[in-house]
């Protein structure tokens, strides 16, 4: 996976993430945090770019960490779901 630092000033972050899939995730569990004050992401062109994340908090390096602690949180807790299904 490629992430680019695009920009990283007081209180914003801007990212350039090559999984769609993966920022429509972080994107969606940055909103769930109440300290947020505007997550979004863009995508210029579906086939030729990739989409750009920003984050706007009063710490938005650790909005975005929080985030992808929750993933994790929900994978490991799907996959305890799964392991316990019977073949």
């Amino acid at each position: 996976m490629k992430i680019e630092l695009l920009e990283e000033s007081d209180g914003k972050l801007k990212l350039r993430i090559d999984d769609l899939t993966l920022v429509n995730l972080l994107n969606e569990n940055i909103w769930k945090q109440k300290s947020i004050e505007m997550a979004a992401y863009s995508v210029e062109h579906p086939y030729l770019s990739q989409p750009v994340l920003v984050v706007k908090s009063k710490n938005p390096k650790k909005s975005l960490l929080d985030a992808a602690d929750k993933i994790l949180e929900d994978v490991k807790e799907l996959k305890k779901k799964v392991d316990a299904i019977k073949d």
